[in-house]
């Protein structure tokens, strides 16, 4: 039966994971059934039931567990005794595997790894008896629902992984010396180094790295039969092209790029450290090297690209991250070199095309009003625009305004298909803020343009809106500086967060006491129910008319809801609301250092986005040191307790 079949029955007869074990507990204890004779560890009453019906050792459990499962699970000196003797009498079932989906594919040597039994590891692999499944055992893949990513039991489906995943490494040697594949990966792609990576385990990333450099024989994937006629060396030489710890999983990460994206602060510092190179060192200081290949560059693999460490900081706005002083040292040079200068230049071209578009605006709205007075009464008559000077300063400063808009458009749009439309709009923080306020403003002017041109009165209200989009650009340069960058912050998050919650639990009541004063008030349809909402809504701010209350039929109702209204809103709600941002700008401001870095970085990084690819090699935008053909961040390091531990004695 292939496993796609085993997977269609086992979903036709499954019931839910917990109703299956409940299953599985009462099995044990059920009187006169192999589930009871292996729970009990009664070896003589399995040999005879054995003797009698042979094949009993392959009965399933509700789980799709065999007896030899059990008998590894209960784990005891007695049940393990049993289980050599159940192996060396069916040796077969050393790779009987659970066939069910939620633990499919697991076998004893699984479970020996789980329950940290290296001599059972090593019988299982080493005895006469299971000798010819050797290679089965080793490969063996245990990837039903109970193991895959994101539950607490995943542990890379094969032996070789559980035991690295566990921190075994002395179980890891065991099954290396029997001939466990190093380069397997999982159902995610994912090698043994990124699942260490994942369960933050660096000292079992060295040795397994150190292991994988020191025998070659084992760095080769299983060869396939159409390659059998290859030599070993073409093979070994093709592998090696790509080092372990540089290949890609499925979501295209390596290793090193995988700390970052899942935020492993201590994983994510030991690889940095591990892949620098030191030239000299001079007492307390040492001039260092880090590569920037995956740390700053994009990585390519067989014509794919994934994004570098600092891409993916941040993207997923890794602060604890971004505070590493050899990414704020990445960041501070590159702003040095050239974000620096195109972000000031940037500001002071926006901040006079603005000025432009308000001196332009203000010229467009200046109008001439002729009036005459009627019995002391002031009547307009006629409205003029200004004369011709102002007509073609207002249309000179109009083609202007479109065509910064036009310019603006156009670089967008080159780094829309430069970095393509799903990364544009991926971005966060400051860079996400310029990249949908840029789009907004461009479309809302081009748009402007031409509802004016046909003479359609709503070209006034896309103005209006404009007008606030192209001011609100001006926080994307506010968020760099130190000063101000973490009230931008403190603003989004008070707005996305606190206001939200506010608004959802108002409209509540807003509704509710709408309605009430809408029946009492005995108001007129859709218009008068509106009224009401307005009313309460004014209320809310302590501007409402009491006498409106006082002059109806229900007076004293009226005023009761009133104040019950007052108190629950204008009190309660509104202080509640205040406590709320209070509590958010105290978080800000304690991570206020963080925040700046992590802007700043995005900043960098949406500056770097427009750049094209030569802009970026051009000499005075070099912020890398070149050796050979590779590119390094150089920095120097300070380490000011080198001299603690010499004894002057």
């Amino acid at each position: 039966m292939t496993q796609t079949e085993q997977f269609k029955e086992g979903d036709a007869h499954k019931k839910s994971a917990l109703s299956a074990v409940e299953q599985q507990t009462e099995a044990a204890h059920k009187g006169g059934t192999i589930w009871e004779i292996v729970h009990k560890a009664d070896q003589a009453r399995l040999e005879r039931l054995l003797d009698a019906n042979p094949n009993s050792v392959n009965e399933r459990g509700p789980v799709g567990d065999c007896p030899i499962h059990m008998l590894f699970l209960y784990g005891t000196e007695t049940h393990l005794s049993m289980a050599q003797y159940l192996i060396k009498r069916f040796p077969e079932t050393a790779t009987q595997i659970y066939n069910q989906p939620e633990y499919y594919g697991e076998i004893a040597l699984h479970i020996a790894i789980i329950k940290r039994n290296a001599v059972m590891v090593e019988w299982l692999l080493s005895n006469k008896y299971t000798r010819p499944y050797r290679e089965q055992q080793l490969a063996a893949t245990a990837n039903g629902n109970f193991f895959q990513f994101g539950r607490p039991c995943y542990y890379g489906e094969t032996p070789l992984a559980f035991a690295c995943c566990t921190n075994q490494w002395n179980i890891a040697e065991i099954l290396l010396k029997y001939g466990a594949a190093m380069d397997t990966v999982d159902s995610n792609g994912n090698t043994i180094l990124h699942l260490v990576v994942i369960h933050n385990l660096p000292k079992i990333y060295s040795k397994f790295k150190e292991c994988w450099l020191k025998v070659p024989a084992m760095n080769t994937q299983e060869i396939s039969d159409n390659e059998h006629n290859k030599s070993r060396s073409t093979v070994l030489e093709r592998n090696k092209l790509v080092p372990l710890w540089k290949r890609l999983n499925n979501d295209g990460y390596t290793p090193f790029t995988l700390s970052a994206k899942l935020g492993l602060t201590e994983m994510f510092s030991f690889l940095l450290d591990e892949r620098k190179i030191v030239q000299w060192s001079y007492g307390p200081v040492s001039c260092v090297l880090y590569p920037l290949d995956e740390l700053d560059l994009e990585i390519e693999e067989d014509g794919n690209t994934a994004p570098g460490a600092l891409e993916i900081i941040v993207q997923n706005a890794q602060s604890e991250l971004i505070i590493h002083p050899r990414i704020i040292d990445l960041v501070s040079k590159k702003w040095e070199c050239f974000a620096r200068q195109i972000f000031f230049r940037r500001f002071l071209i926006t901040l006079v095309y603005l000025l432009f578009f308000l001196f332009t605006t203000i010229l467009d709205q200046t109008r001439t009003n002729i009036t005459e007075d009627e019995d002391n009464n002031t009547k307009t008559t006629d409205i003029k625009h200004r004369g011709t000077i102002y007509r073609t300063l207002c249309t000179t400063g109009r083609l202007i305004v479109l065509t910064g808009a036009i310019s603006k458009s156009e670089s967008e749009l080159k780094e829309m298909a430069h970095v393509g439309l799903r990364k544009y709009f991926q971005a966060t923080g400051s860079a996400l803020l310029e990249n949908c306020l840029s789009c907004l403003f461009c479309f809302g002017i081009i748009l402007h343009n031409i509802l004016r041109l046909l003479d359609i009165q709503s070209h006034t209200i896309i103005l209006a809106l404009v007008s606030i989009i192209g001011w609100g650009y001006m926080l994307f340069f506010i968020m760099a500086l130190q000063l101000t960058g973490p009230f931008v912050f403190m603003i989004y998050k008070m707005l996305s967060i606190d206001i939200l919650r506010f608004c959802i639990i108002y409209i509540v009541f807003l509704i509710g006491f709408s309605q009430a004063f809408f029946v009492l008030l005995d108001s007129n349809g859709l218009i008068g129910f509106l009224t009401s909402v307005k009313q309460c809504f004014f209320g809310m701010l302590g501007d409402f008319d009491l006498d409106q209350y006082n002059e109806s039929t229900f007076q004293n109702v009226n005023i009761l809801l009133l104040v019950v209204y007052v108190v629950v809103v204008s009190i309660l709600l509104l202080n509640l609301l205040i406590a709320m941002m209070g509590d958010t700008y105290g978080k800000v401001i304690e991570s206020a250092t963080q925040i700046w870095h992590l802007e700043r970085a995005r900043i960098v990084s949406a500056i770097e986005n427009e750049m094209s690819i030569d802009e970026r090699k051009l000499e005075k935008n070099k912020y890398w040191t070149n050796v050979g053909d590779q590119r390094y961040l150089q920095v120097e390091e300070i380490d000011n307790d080198c001299f603690k531990d010499i004894n002057n004695d």
